[in-house]
């Protein structure tokens, strides 16, 4: 029978695409879920004086506003993870953006923003290469707040942030990412190339100039960024790390970290994968968010990828079926599984006949 671990150390490429496959339920059922909590709030509260108590058809307005907020985040995610990602590779292609000699070429950062927002970098007006655009960089705050935890001042100070500083600024830091050494994590030669390839540069390159980005916010930039292959080969899965690029960036979400870094994940004990499983104790966890959890985080997908990008393919691990075609995980693709295993419970993983797993 096959493993349903989701240790991060022994966690198959089958149980990671089963899960994968989960994200859309699983994200439509969290944010329903938020709406609907939401609501109830409001109209458990008593009534103002004069006021009537809420009606039917005021219930029926809220249920429609309801499913028109849950297309909109939808819509959003869609954005984060889809029309976003393709959009800034094809800038690419399409050669949007200033060669790098015309922007001096010395691959110098922009400088840190004035504190009286007043002056902008030098390189403001320049980009080259892909880069996000300043409303692609609202929405995806959107999305990270919709998502997480709701702060609107962070919004307000994204949107703050001049549009050719955030084309120049992005476009800076996606280069410099791409330009990282490139390693595997089996290469026992050289133990320094992963520190070499962590992208602490182009996470300072963003959290310098521009307002309201911080390490997380930066390295959901970061992950929207194409593989390094892409500059030199395009296809049509090299968006956003979906090729072999071990060195992509992925996003700082808390899911993500639980899992791989703080161990917090629904795990079966003796028996695994029977049903017969008790849930462990998680212990409760306060995420810094700051530069060296980010390279725990950053090394902890790295390895996870690197053990099972290694060229065997879905199922090949457990020895049944077919041999399909070889499924390689990006880091957005583990970011979202991380997404289903921190809300298992809504993800119909268990209803699928996976065991029974509790957190």
């Amino acid at each position: 029978m096959p493993s349903a671990s989701l240790a991060p150390s022994k966690i198959t490429k089958t149980t990671l695409s089963t899960l994968l496959s989960l994200y859309p339920h699983t994200i439509r059922e969290v944010y329903k879920s938020k709406l609907l909590s939401k609501a109830a709030s409001k109209t458990g509260k008593k009534p103002p004086a004069g006021k009537k108590p809420t009606t039917a058809a005021a219930a029926k307005d809220s249920e429609n506003a309801i499913k028109k907020d849950l297309e909109e985040f939808l819509q959003l995610d869609k954005l984060r993870y889809e029309i976003i990602p393709t959009a800034v590779l094809g800038r690419i292609e399409a050669g949007v953006g200033l060669n790098a000699e015309d922007d001096g070429g010395d691959g110098e950062r922009p400088r840190k923003r004035a504190k009286t927002g007043s002056k902008k970098s030098p390189s403001a007006s320049k980009a080259s290469g892909p880069f996000l655009e300043k409303e692609e960089i609202v929405q995806l705050m959107d999305w990270k707040l919709k998502h997480g935890s709701h702060r609107p001042a962070l919004l307000g100070m994204i949107r703050s942030n001049p549009e050719p500083l955030v084309r120049s600024t992005t476009s800076l830091a996606f280069s410099q990412l791409q330009t990282a050494p490139s390693s595997s994590t089996n290469d026992d030669d050289d133990d320094d190339d992963g520190d070499d390839a962590f992208p602490a540069t182009p996470l300072e390159t963003l959290t310098g100039p521009l307002r309201g980005v911080g390490p997380a916010t930066a390295s959901l930039f970061l992950s929207i960024a194409p593989s390094s292959s892409s500059y030199s080969n395009r296809t049509p899965n090299s968006a956003a790390g979906n090729d072999m690029d071990i060195n992509a960036a992925p996003f700082f979400s808390d899911e993500l970290f639980y899992w791989l870094c703080a161990g917090r994940y629904p795990e079966l004990e003796k028996g695994e994968g029977t049903g017969e499983g008790k849930a462990k104790a998680a212990p409760p966890v306060k995420i810094k968010y700051n530069m060296k959890e980010y390279r725990q985080l950053w090394e902890a997908v790295r390895e996870l990828r690197g053990r099972v990008n290694g060229g065997w393919s879905v199922g090949d691990e457990e020895g049944e079926g077919e041999r399909e075609e070889r499924r390689n995980f990006s880091v957005l693709d583990v970011e979202r599984v991380a997404f289903v295993i921190g809300h298992i419970d809504v993800s119909g993983y268990v209803d699928g006949g996976e065991g029974e797993v509790s957190a």
